[in-house]
């Protein structure tokens, strides 16, 4: 097979000398942010049927697709028990709908699925004899038409891979990959606040180049604590995490979309030809913008964990899997640029990364080998002064003699004034409290996090701070956490802005501390 014709990720590639190679930007989206203020009030539904409550048209003039931010929304009912009310939204474009309960609400950090077109609908669905819920909308973020360009000649083909899938808003590829719970692979640049949905079975852009979403049964949330990555530069950028199951089917993407990728144990001695598959940008045709192509091409040599070859690649293609054409197995991920049509390579790292090693053999979150039974996000607290859910992670594993910490990270804080720990063994509760829901039920203990400068937050409230703190579990510390016990913490912290109380609720995680 004849090499082919080779360019960078970003035009400012194309002038870059071949061992000068560039990070492939994770890209967005070009967007605008719409306040959408809605507020139903409480509404209950005494009737013996199913009733829809409220329905609210979310209408952008002319956007090519939208994706919906929820305020604080309250949903009588217990999912768990199949009699809980639920938030649902459709397209008026293509009838494409999504359905969310309290818990999906959790997993999709308050936001809806992406949808084509510029309108939507917004309903507040309630069970038979149910009590009050609330529906409230804050914005909406829509697209703006247009189509992005790329340089040079253009080899690659449409292709339909199931296991290769488009990441948002930052617009990366990411795959389905062979470990225990069949999480995903994406370039370490990809995986930041931005990663936040991977959409699969991605259909053609419109005529203007503008993508369009698949169905809301194709796209999955990301779990955030799943998250481990790598922006090292040449030869030391990966990124490793997973996803919630989908709201409408139930299903993990690997069930729906029946296969994944073998990850090569190592980078063999001479792959001969590669095959790149991921979602660049296009504009010959622009239907092909940003939708799943393909291209194969020469390997040229590893470098350590940096992987040279001569395949098309294009924005958008960071993060796509590095195939051995001969085996079918992926040796690598697709991260940096340095070629042009004269000469030159792009770059992937390589799977004998140490660090990424490291990771699969660590994996978190839903990507953790007991996601069914270690560490488990519940609960709704109370949604902070500029509307965003605050949320806890954690890392490490929570031991009662391994004196490694097991650290609960809280994020979307407002303000670093002041907040504490609360912790008890009595198990979940949702009790009202100062606006909110106090989700540990007593009694409990608390304790004061140490206090520190905060760092960035989600990107979804700007300006608002991280909280890190961390109790470090052992032996006769303490006599709640001893081994085989279920614990419920939640922090409660100072929100001034908020409402009367000033209080802030995050919500609340469950964990077994092991022996």
């Amino acid at each position: 097979m004849r090499a082919r014709t080779t360019r960078s990720l970003l035009a400012a590639c194309a002038a870059a000398l071949p061992l000068l190679a560039a990070p492939a930007a994770a890209q967005e989206l070009a967007r605008t942010v719409v306040a959408w203020p809605y507020d139903s009030g409480a509404r209950a539904n005494p009737a013996a049927r199913t009733e829809v409550l409220v329905s609210e048209t979310v209408h952008v003039q002319g956007a090519p697709w939208m994706r919906v931010f929820f305020g604080p929304v309250e949903l009588a009912g217990d999912p768990a028990a199949g009699d809980a009310a639920f938030v649902r939204v459709t397209s008026h474009r293509d009838g494409a709908v999504q359905e969310l309960d309290a818990r999906h609400l959790r997993e999709w950090r308050g936001s809806s699925a992406y949808f084509n077109g510029d309108t939507v609908q917004v309903e507040l669905v309630a069970p038979p004899a149910s009590g009050p819920s609330r529906l409230r909308l804050r914005a909406v973020s829509a697209g703006l038409p247009g189509v992005e360009t790329i340089c040079g000649a253009d080899d690659r083909v449409p292709s339909s891979d199931p296991r290769v899938a488009r990441s948002f808003p930052a617009l990366c590829t990411a795959w389905l990959v062979d470990d225990c719970n069949h999480c995903m692979i994406t370039a370490g640049h990809c995986a930041g606040g931005s990663l936040q949905v991977v959409q699969f079975d991605v259909p053609l852009s419109d005529a203007a180049g503008n993508v369009q979403h698949p169905p809301p049964e194709d796209q999955y949330a990301v779990d955030a604590t799943s998250i481990q990555s790598s922006n090292g530069g040449v030869g030391d950028d990966w990124g490793y995490f997973g996803t919630f199951p989908n709201p409408n089917t139930g299903l993990h993407a690997f069930e729906a979309q029946g296969g994944f990728f073998e990850l090569a144990a190592d980078v063999p001695p001479s792959p001969g030809t590669v095959r790149i598959t991921g979602h660049g940008t296009d504009s010959q045709p622009p239907e092909h913008n940003r939708v799943q192509q393909t291209d194969t091409g020469p390997f040229l040599v590893a470098v350590g964990a940096q992987l040279r070859f001569r395949v098309d690649l294009a924005g958008g293609n960071s993060g796509s899997p590095l195939i051995d054409e001969d085996t079918g197995v992926a040796i690598g991920v697709a991260t940096h640029a340095a070629c042009t049509s004269a000469g030159g390579y792009n770059i992937a790292t390589g799977v004998n990364q140490a660090g990424w090693r490291a990771a699969l053999a660590d994996p978190r979150g839903v990507c953790g080998p007991a996601a069914s039974t270690g560490p488990q996000a519940y609960c709704v607290g109370k949604f902070n002064s500029l509307g965003c859910f605050p949320y806890l992670t954690w890392e490490g594993e929570a031991s009662a003699s391994d004196p490694a910490p097991f650290r609960l990270v809280a994020n979307d804080l407002i303000r670093d004034e002041w907040g504490f720990l609360v912790y008890g063994t009595s198990g979940r509760a949702s009790l009202p409290f100062h606006n909110g829901t106090l989700c540990v039920k007593g009694p409990f203990t608390r304790v004061l996090p140490p206090k520190n400068s905060g760092s960035p937050g989600s990107g979804f409230c700007p300006g608002e701070i991280r909280r890190n703190f961390n109790k470090t579990i052992q032996a006769g510390a303490d006599p709640l956490l001893t081994a085989g016990q279920l614990v419920q913490a939640q922090l409660v912290y100072r929100d001034p802005g908020v409402d009367a109380f000033g209080d802030g609720l995050t919500d609340a995680v469950e964990f077994v501390v092991c022996p």
